[in-house]
């Protein structure tokens, strides 16, 4: 099981990350806007089109330099708000089947 962060901006999408990361057996955990310490996880899920998103993926790359990201709902130029970008993307709308895939491709490939 891993443990996987999650910053998306639009509370209705938090809530359908949260139940399919728990549904593919991993721990779920919303990052809220005023977090100062991100507490130490596998994977970052972030949506880097808002302005919170993008300081919870600064902040807990600053904490955990080698933690992977994946960004939901970004074109590849995007992944540029990071030294190291991003592991890949997750583009919304996207099935179960594509996140479960995306998701345990990044953590079979992480470093941490």
């Amino acid at each position: 099981m891993a443990k996987i962060l999650v910053s998306e901006a639009d509370p209705d999408v938090r809530r359908l990350l949260v139940v399919l990361i728990e549904r593919l057996g991993h721990e779920a955990i919303v990052l809220e806007p005023d977090v100062v310490v991100p507490p130490r996880a596998d994977l970052l899920l972030v949506e880097p089109e808002s302005t919170v998103c993008l300081e919870h993926a600064r902040l807990a790359r600053a904490y955990f330099p080698e933690l992977p990201v994946l960004c939901l709902n970004a074109l590849p130029a995007a992944g540029s708000f990071l030294t190291r970008g991003p592991l890949g993307y997750l583009q919304k709308p996207f099935t179960v089947e594509v996140m479960r895939a995306t998701v345990q491709h990044a953590l079979s490939t992480s470093p941490v």
